[in-house]
């Protein structure tokens, strides 16, 4: 069990427990990055008690079947210890394919022996295509799952209709994004935001970041690079991240003769040093094919930069004109000409930052605060 968020609740003077199950870093992906910081954001004086019981991998990825041994013997534990510790909320923080799998059981037991109230938590964006494409015992214990839920959250206000298809119209679900921490990702000065990082001061400068892997669309944008580089001489993009693609599109970059246009940055950095990236760039760009609610989004727009992406999952509802321009996936000369035109404007970087602010981890923990209290008053058959 990790570390919890201790405080009472002010009507009986106890501490309401919340039980989450998820991912915690290492590795550090999207669900196990929320669940850290919600962990670590709820005030230690508060109404809820947040205890996390970790699911999934620690550290490298393992083979197929240890992890399966893994998920089971995890599975058994928590069986073993929930009988003698009942919180009030179960929260389970699920994705798509083997992740929400998993945790169909977690949710079953809580709803029918543990019997209290339970959140499900679907993170990701990839969620359409797992239900549309399952079996139909894929598809039967996903409906089931999400019927037996007392609340459903998503990441975004488009995923509602698609939900309440599967779980039925009347189920409350709630779009919640995710959030950034803006004492890191705040405005810097570009030309010292240059130094930190190492990079030459002159010229125009696109940031990336994210796993080299085929659904973030890296390939499109090193296609979309060869339009940006004829139109600005001294534009360079810098890939921060790394992933399995990391050779095969190092070789993308000489075929097309971009070696002085596209640099890779493979090691691992700390969220200061990401955050230095992102303020030494004119503008960020994402051009992945399938997302959720990016936490590098918001990250870029609390650091000020306009974000160039594309329009899948949550993005659209986030990103407006005055925050930077987005263009259909796997399109790169769309890409290439969203580029330009971001390169071209004037961008106002309090503007961009100021707006951030609705995405902190403070305003999500907020949100989640007051899901739980609606849930505890009664005020809704849960």
């Amino acid at each position: 069990m990790a570390q919890s968020a201790r405080g009472p609740d002010a009507s009986t003077g106890k501490s309401i427990c919340i039980q989450m199950i998820g991912p915690l870093p290492p590795p550090t992906g999207g669900v196990a990055n929320f669940l850290e910081n919600v962990r670590l954001g709820f005030p230690a004086d508060g109404r809820y008690e947040i205890g996390v019981y970790r699911t999934g991998p620690v550290g490298n990825l393992p083979s197929r079947g240890t992890l399966l041994l893994r998920d089971l013997v995890d599975l058994l534990r928590y069986f073993r210890t929930s009988r003698h510790r009942r919180p009030q909320i179960v929260h389970v923080h699920t994705a798509s394919y083997y992740s929400f799998l998993r945790n169909v059981p977690y949710v079953g037991w809580s709803k029918k022996v543990s019997r209290v109230r339970t959140v499900v938590h679907v993170h990701g964006g990839g969620f359409r295509e797992f239900y549309q494409n399952g079996s139909a015992m894929v598809k039967y214990l996903v409906r089931r799952t999400l019927r037996e839920a007392d609340a459903i959250i998503v990441t975004s206000p488009s995923w509602i209709k698609a939900f309440q298809e599967i779980a039925g119209p009347g189920k409350k679900i709630v779009p919640m994004p995710n959030g950034f921490d803006p004492r890191i990702f705040r405005p810097m000065e570009r030309g010292e935001a240059r130094k930190q990082v190492g990079i030459p001061l002159e010229g125009r400068v696109l940031v990336t970041v994210g796993y080299l892997e085929e659904v973030k669309g890296h390939r499109y944008l090193i296609e979309a690079m060869r339009e940006a580089a004829v139109r600005e001489k001294e534009v360079r993009l810098y890939m921060i991240g790394n992933g399995s693609l990391r050779g095969p599109l190092a070789d993308m970059v000489k075929e097309l003769g971009l070696e002085d246009h596209v640099k890779f940055v493979h090691e691992p950095l700390p969220s200061a040093m990401v955050a230095a990236w992102m303020s030494a760039a004119d503008v960020f760009v994402l051009p992945s094919l399938k997302e959720g609610n990016p936490t590098v989004m918001f990250e870029c727009l609390g650091c000020g930069r306009p974000f160039v992406g594309t329009r899948v999952g949550g993005i659209p509802d986030v990103i407006t004109g005055e925050l930077g321009l987005l263009c259909e996936p796997s399109d790169p000369h769309g890409l290439g000409a969203a580029i330009g035109e971001a390169l071209d404007r004037e961008w106002n970087a309090e503007t961009i930052s100021k707006h951030a602010q609705r995405y902190t981890w403070t305003s999500i923990i907020s949100q989640l605060s007051a899901l739980y209290d609606e849930m505890m008053s009664g005020g809704r058959k849960y």
